[in-house]
């Protein structure tokens, strides 16, 4: 009987152990399901929210169009006064208090102020004055003139299909087609142009379609001495301080400012228009930040999307 008994004893501990392996399996397996889930929705919540910055970024380059759009139709001239040049800080978006609730922020950065590469050969053909006035920007920025003037000239062979090159060699040098700029990151293909002296040119030029002027009302000082031959970088940056309070309405404006040892504003070459902008819109939605870049064309009223790009 005692025997029996024990027996029993042992079935029930067995069963008993057995059923808290079963609960705990199944609390696991549980557990795993409620995790999957989690997972599941919380990609999925990721998924949106990065579909909502997005829609919000791309919200911000309309925007800008539509603010562009009707600056043409008011103003002739461009200035850094305009509502288009105000940047604009981080603007809470949606209910606060939803899961809606975002952030959007941007700014317009007009690149006809800046030295437009492309011009240094124009539609395929070299210009010799815009090369000088690239040797001069160089040199602006400490770069010892005859380097400055083999840069120059590199940058016109990589440009210019029909040019020969400074070694005496035509065709394609190191890196770079016989094809105008599309952005300004392939000048570090080209040698000479180290990361160095990028970061120090990227606030003065920029690789857009050519001819293009430049905007006096918007130019650096270094662009505007640059530009024009006898300008002196100190007497650029007095004509640059006093666009806080006044601007040029046009050229002849602007040559009544200029000092007497400086030549005459080129018309092909300078102007007080902008047509070429880049916009940037920045976004966050729940946990998903997007910043999108585009570049913009204004040649008529309504500005064209060139190209955009998520950096």
């Amino acid at each position: 009987m005692s025997s029996r008994c024990a027996e029993r004893h042992r079935q029930r501990g067995t069963a008993v152990i057995m059923a808290m392996l079963t609960v705990a399996l199944a609390t696991g397996l549980a557990a795993a399901a409620v995790a999957a889930v989690d997972a599941a929705i919380d990609a999925a919540a990721g998924r949106r929210d990065q579909a909502q910055a997005r829609l919000l970024a791309r919200g911000a380059i309309d925007w800008a169009r539509n603010v562009l759009a009707d600056d043409a139709m008011t103003s002739s001239a461009d200035h850094l006064l305009e509502p288009w040049a105000i940047r604009v800080p981080p603007t809470p978006v949606g209910d606060p208090g939803s899961d809606a609730h975002g952030e959007l922020s941007g700014e317009i950065v007009d690149l006809s102020g800046r030295f437009n590469l492309n011009n240094l050969a124009p539609e395929g053909r070299s210009d010799r004055q815009a090369a000088l006035a690239f040797a001069r920007l160089l040199v602006m920025l400490e770069v010892p003139p005859p380097r400055a003037v083999a840069l120059a000239e590199r940058l016109q062979d990589a440009i210019d299909a029909d040019r020969t090159g400074a070694d005496g060699r035509g065709g394609e040098p190191a890196g770079l087609p016989d094809a105008p700029l599309l952005q300004l990151e392939e000048l570090g293909r080209l040698p000479g142009f180290d990361a160095a002296l990028l970061r120090r040119l990227q606030p003065f030029v920029t690789a857009l379609p050519a001819p293009s002027r430049i905007n006096v009302n918007t130019a650096p000082a270094e662009v505007l001495a640059a530009a024009i031959e006898g300008l002196e970088l100190e007497a650029a940056r007095s004509l640059v301080a006093r666009r806080r309070t006044a601007w040029a309405r046009d050229l002849a404006d602007f040559a009544r400012l200029l000092p007497d040892d400086a030549e005459p504003p080129d018309p092909r070459r300078l102007g007080v228009a902008s047509t070429h902008f880049l916009v940037t819109g920045r976004a966050r939605h729940g946990l998903s930040m997007v910043r999108l870049e585009a570049l913009l064309e204004r040649t008529e009223t309504w500005p064209e999307i060139l190209w955009q790009r998520l950096p």
